[in-house]
């Protein structure tokens, strides 16, 4: 039996409706609350100005576009390092299933050192580590050597899968974070698609190994560049438990009963505990860092924050047992596995009959990808931050973190079509284009599912932000290696045509599983929210 008296996580009052919330509002529209509530000290991310928080979001997105380029530049020219190596197609796509499994196992490192240690020293290190292996993969010879680089870059590049997206949360409000990960996911995708388009035209100019070389390059002067110009936003908010106001009725404050019953964890049902301020003391409001403070790359963690590094690790495994996590660790698990099935045939598809493209002209229908991922994160990102709200203006403003997922609608309709145009349209020979066209709608759905994904699951449970995002990526990519270490044989077996169809029909079930969970999502985490909440009080936890 559900505990009603536990408030729902992510079921907020985002828009004050009657203007009688005691809250900080946003500057732009007046009456929409900020959540989480910033705390008044000047080096809160939260309280950055435009030009600071655009600054370090240019940071992250640089970082995320490097990375994603670093570990798929050489997409295009399997074909080529196989004829070189003697590695077949089918193992340098085996690898990268690998690698990408441990991306996602690797943030159970990654994730954590950031949320004890900073996510300065994550980013600068993960990134130059990942730059001096990618020279060494330009050396490699046999199979193992192929799959011991890529678990180890897996490792390095892991907080593109996690720590970007909190670094976003640390940073933006609720009702801004669709928007910046929709640039999340913009750069992401890109950095992966257009890479292998530069990486056949240096692939048939210089060689595949010049790809690597200079991929290296750039980002280990990237990794100078987040030296110098990131900011660390790790921050930590000790809560006061007066100053929980975010109500979902008209009332303008708790009654002194209502905060009694609060300190003792059961709190009005139309109250969302973790919509938080801080009260700093005056000295601390004071005490603001200089640039060359900024640059350190320790003693970032405050005194009053507490060591989670194993708590963390375990509660990422605590989380799977919780049924929004499942959710959405299958939908963007399974997203990442239409990417691998198609990364993984583009090259045998394009190369072969009756199309016989070269590196570089393979490289150049990922262009048709940067259109598809431009027009998912445009609906993901930037839309559904507009949905939410006007959702939440609908019902008196209160806010669902399932109003997003009605952006499914689109992929719905662009998932199979994308599917049959590619799958089956290059069984029976039909245009390039038409199959190129396929491409992009494949990959418009891409950045919607992980998009949605991640942003779902830090709206409903914002306080374990970074333990949650690492549950999710562990589901998404063991999925993902799945595949990828299928995706050969499947085709081989079945045949492109019937191995689509079967994609086809999966993608569909799994986005309309985003409707069902529109109206079984809140029933979900209420069922949660005796649990989640105890999770929270027991380790003292604040939200992102």
């Amino acid at each position: 039996m559900v505990d009603e008296s536990f408030p729902i996580p992510g079921t907020v009052q985002q828009v004050d409706v009657n203007h009688n919330l005691r809250l900080r509002h946003g500057e732009g529209q007046k009456d929409i609350v900020l959540i989480p509530q910033p705390s008044s000290h000047p080096d809160d991310p939260l309280n950055w100005s435009y030009k600071r928080k655009t600054l370090n979001s240019f940071c992250q997105m640089a970082w995320c576009f490097f990375a994603a380029a670093l570990i798929s530049g050489l997409s295009p020219s399997y074909l080529l390092i196989s004829d070189d190596t003697g590695i077949s197609v089918a193992d340098l796509s085996t690898g990268n299933g690998i690698m990408y499994l441990f991306m996602g196992w690797g943030t159970l490192l990654t994730q954590n050192l950031a949320q004890n240690w900073g996510r300065r020293p994550v980013l600068v290190i993960g990134l130059l580590g990942a730059s001096l292996l990618t020279i060494w993969s330009a050396y490699i010879q046999s199979v193992g050597e192929w799959y011991a680089n890529r678990v180890l870059i897996g490792i390095f590049i892991s907080p593109q899968e996690a720590l970007i997206e909190l670094c976003i949360s640390d940073v933006q409000f609720t009702h801004d974070r669709g928007f910046h990960m929709g640039i999340y996911n913009w750069t992401l995708w890109c950095g992966a698609f257009l890479a292998p388009i530069a990486g056949g035209f240096v692939a048939d100019s210089l060689g595949w190994r010049w790809i690597q070389y200079i991929l290296a390059i750039i980002c280990a002067c990237v990794s100078i560049f987040i030296f110098f110009a990131f900011e660390e936003t790790m921050f930590f908010r000790k809560a006061s438990i007066n100053s929980q106001e975010t109500i979902m009725t008209a009332e303008p404050s708790l009654s002194s009963s209502s905060s009694v019953d609060a300190e003792k964890g059961i709190n009005n049902p139309q109250v969302d505990i973790s919509s938080t301020t801080t009260t700093p003391t005056s000295s601390e409001s004071s005490l603001t860092k200089n640039y060359a403070q900024k640059l350190k790359l320790w003693g970032l963690r405050s005194p009053e924050q507490p060591y989670t590094f194993l708590r963390s690790i375990y509660l990422s495994f605590r989380l799977l047992l919780f049924p929004t996590h499942i959710f959405s660790g299958l939908l963007v698990g399974c997203i990442l596995a239409w990417y691998n099935v198609l990364g993984g045939s583009l090259a045998e598809v394009l190369g072969g009959a009756p199309y016989n493209f070269t590196t570089d002209q393979i490289g150049l229908t990922y262009f048709a990808s940067v259109i598809g991922v431009s027009v998912g994160c445009y609906f993901s990102g930037w839309m559904s931050d507009i949905l939410a709200i006007r959702l939440a203006r609908r019902r008196q403003g209160i806010k669902e973190p399932e109003d997003r997922l009605w952006m499914a609608l689109i992929a719905v309709f662009a998932h199979p079509l994308g599917c049959l145009l590619y799958g089956v349209g290059a069984s029976h020979h039909i245009h390039w284009i038409g199959v190129v066209i396929g491409v992009a709608f494949l990959c418009l759905t891409l950045p919607m599912g992980s998009g949605l994904a991640i942003t779902y699951i830090i709206d409903s449970q914002k306080e374990l932000a970074g333990e949650s995002i690492v549950t999710v990526i562990l589901i998404r990519n063991t999925i993902g290696f799945a595949f990828a270490y299928a995706v050969n044989p499947m085709i081989d077996n079945m045949g492109l045509q019937n191995t689509f169809i079967l994609i086809a029909v999966l993608g569909v079930f799994f986005w309309c599983g985003c409707f069902l969970w529109i109206c079984v999502g809140k029933s979900a985490r209420r069922f949660i929210a005796e649990p989640y909440w105890a999770i929270v009080r027991k380790h003292g936890l604040t939200a992102h």
